[in-house]
């Protein structure tokens, strides 16, 4: 009786609750894609599913630029890592890159969008860096150099503004020390 409420404890914590900030329809397809990543690696199986849990994303209206999608996606760059499949991983990150560019050109100036910059930029960061390490890795030295220099730039750009400027009404928290040192390294 007891392994049983156990099992059931852990099911509702740990399986359902992980996808607690998706819609439903979506969290069903990532716990799929999931599942064929870490359990039963099927790498087409994984793919598919995680396709079609950003189609229903979009098609429910999530934000794009949000923690939970921006991670549906970092998830499947991850997947093609995990098979070495590294251009792959590349091609993603440098999509998701782009798009995160192109949209704190048009929109990250918005007084009503100043944290949304300030966690978008964190996680291009984030991407560039990672971006550097599988250039590295294919042993493209100018990208992976470029990719780790626009980082580190972007942090101290970053930084000096809110040094100089101040930080704006609603931008929150830029990196932390170790996110900084992070970035540096």
């Amino acid at each position: 009786m007891g392994a049983l409420v156990y099992a059931n404890y852990i099911y509702n914590s740990y399986i359902i609750g992980a996808f607690k900030d998706y819609p439903e329809p979506v969290a069903i397809k990532l716990r799929r894609a999931l599942y064929y990543t870490n359990q039963d690696l099927q790498p087409k199986e994984a793919v598919k599913y995680y396709r079609q849990a950003l189609e229903v994303a979009d098609e429910i209206g999530m934000d794009p630029f949000s923690n939970e999608i921006l991670g549906v996606k970092f998830q499947l760059a991850s997947l093609m890592e995990k098979l070495r499949e590294y251009q792959k991983a590349i091609d993603i990150l440098e999509i998701v890159l782009s798009d995160c560019l192109k949209w704190d050109d048009k929109l990250g100036g918005l007084e009503k969008n100043r944290g949304k910059r300030t966690r978008v930029l964190g996680k291009t960061v984030g991407i560039s860096v990672k971006l550097g390490d599988l250039y590295a890795i294919l042993h493209e030295h100018e990208a992976a150099e470029a990719k780790l220099v626009w980082a580190v730039e972007t942090v101290l750009k970053e930084q000096r503004r809110r040094d100089t400027e101040g930080v704006k009404e609603g931008e929150g928290d830029w990196m932390s020390n170790e996110e900084t040192g992070g970035a540096l390294e």
